[in-house]
Parts: C-alpha cells; structure tokens; sequence
C-alpha cells in the first residue's frame, strides 16, 4: 500500500485496553511520521487518549457518530465487535481488525484445555494486526511519549507508592482486608497514596484503607492526567489485574499485579522485567472467567486468598 497520510484508529473502550493501543500507535508514528493519526473512543476515555502526543485527533464515539470514511487511508479496527463493525460498515477503505482468541478462552475458562501455544501480549496482538501493512521486526514494549506536567496535587515531599486497590469485578480483588495488611507492612517506609474511580466500591475500598495519616486517598479524584503524574513519580505500583497496572507500566514504572480469576494466556499480564505478578499457579478452577465475575464460582476464592503477596 502507499504511505498512509490519514489513519484512523478504533478503540471505543476500556481504560486498560486503550492504554495497549500506545505501542501500536507509537510504531505507526515511527514508520509514518507525517501521518495524521485520529482515535475513535467514548467521551469518557477521551481524555486519556489526549495523553498520548503522537494522536492528533480524538474522536469522541457515540450512536450518531458519522464520519467521512473515505478520507482515511488506513483504518485500523481494535475493538472489533459488533458495534464497531456497525460503525464502520459503509467504509470503502481498506480496515484492518484486530483478531481475538474468544475460542480458545472459551475453552480455557469453560473446560480448562489450553490451546494457547504462544502467549502474546494484547499489546503485540494489536501490533499484529498491522502486519500486511508493514513489517513487524520492532515488536518490543515501548512506552508513551508525553511529558507529563506538575499538577497541584502538592501531597507529599516523602517517596511513595501507588496502591490501586479495586477493579470492576470481584474476581480481580485482592480482598481489602489483604491490603490492608501490606500497607501495614509497607508505611513505615512509604507514604502511601490510593487510587481508584468514583465508583462506591471503589471509594469503601479506599476508605476501609485510610487508617491513618500515611495513606492518602485521592479516590474518584483524579484526572487521567493527574492519575500518569501521580503513577510516574512514586516508587512503584501496587494493583489487581486492572487499567492502572497497564497505565502504569506505560510510564515506565514497576508494578507488583495480583491476580485471581484471570491468566496470562488472555494477554493482559504485566510487560516490564521489573514487575512482578502474584497468582496461585495451579488452582484447579482457575482461570473462571476471562473478565471477572461478581463473585468467585465455587464459593471459596482461594485465588486471592491464598495468594501469597509479599512485597518488600
């Protein structure tokens, strides 16, 4: 194909997921560098595709949304769902859609046969969908580009660290009580800093958290902007299997992640040599679910209970 100069790039959704699109978008700005790239998301994620420098138009999706297809030389179609091919079922440009595994966590999840013979990143998975496009030798994790500005969160001169302690399912958290334990473990040296959306399971968890004045929460507070300053300038990361995990590996940064229901075969595992996972490798009924669930299956959930979690 002939160098692309309009490339459109859909991703309606979720906070992890669109943060994985950022490797992919900063190959095709190395390999294009005069191409204008537009991202298509949900108004609620625009902000945190405006992080990223090399976006030059962030599209904000909704049900009426109409756009001018044929202006676009190249779109590239990560979300690949039944909404998105909707979206795009008028485009006379070539698409090229990111392919999933759905069978094979099916299987996984449902009768525990493991058909993934290669486990690759989604990261990488997104980058693979470029591969008639162009070549794929540079396939390394890269990180995002933006120089993050100071923000006014003027709340601690000590070192910290990041605690995002909750995640939209059950399955995929560590249980409260647990947290608890490590910050005790964890306060004398660290200022402790929580994170979290406004969700109300979000802010109990954050507010069960709070038992003293070394721990801030700053849940449903931040901006996605303040939330990268805040990420970038602590010492590490501590998070279930969640967006923060991915938003701050992003930045360069360690991450300690727990995991209960989910595996790395579905590809959302950390990246970085310097983070590290925590899982009950093993446990007969594990993974349940390839998202998370509101409650674990067998009414023990030993996933996380019996997740061993030490960090020093």
């Amino acid at each position: 194909m002939n160098v692309p100069e309009k490339i459109l790039i859909i991703r309606f959704s979720s906070f992890g997921d669109i943060v994985l699109t950022f490797p992919l978008i900063n190959l095709l700005k190395k390999k294009f560098p005069n191409a204008n790239i537009s991202f298509v998301v949900k108004p609620q994620y625009s902000e945190l595709v405006k992080i990223n420098p090399l976006i030059d138009e962030v599209i904000e999706f909704d049900e009426h949304l109409k756009l001018d297809f044929k202006k676009y030389d190249l779109i590239i179609d990560l979300q690949n769902n039944p909404k998105s091919k909707a979206f795009t079922f008028a485009a006379g440009t070539k698409i090229l859609r990111y392919k999933k595994d759905n069978f094979k966590k099916f299987l996984l999840v449902r009768f525990k046969i493991n058909l993934f013979k290669e486990i690759i990143p989604v990261y990488k998975r997104y980058i693979q969908t470029l591969k008639d496009v162009i070549s794929l030798t540079e396939k390394d994790y890269t990180f995002t580009t933006s120089e993050l500005k100071s923000t006014n969160l003027h709340f601690t001169d000590k070192k910290y660290i990041v605690i995002a302690p909750s995640s939209k399912h059950f399955t995929k958290r560590y249980p409260k009580e647990k947290y608890l334990e490590l910050i005790i473990t964890l306060k004398e040296k660290y200022q402790i800093i929580l994170t979290g959306d406004d969700s109300n399971t979000d802010r109990e968890i954050c507010n069960y958290l709070c038992k003293d004045d070394k721990v801030i929460s700053y849940c449903g507070k931040l901006s996605y902007p303040e939330l990268a300053y805040v990420l970038k300038n602590s010492e590490f990361v501590i998070s279930n299997d969640s967006g923060v995990m991915h938003f701050a590996e992003s930045l360069g940064k360690k991450v300690y992640a727990i995991f209960g229901s989910t595996v790395k075969e579905f590809g959302f595992f950390p990246q970085l040599e310097t983070s590290k996972v925590f899982e009950y490798v093993g446990l007969y009924c594990r993974p349940c679910t390839h998202i998370g669930l509101n409650k674990c299956p067998e009414g023990h959930f030993k996933c996380m209970l019996e997740n061993k979690v030490e960090i020093n």
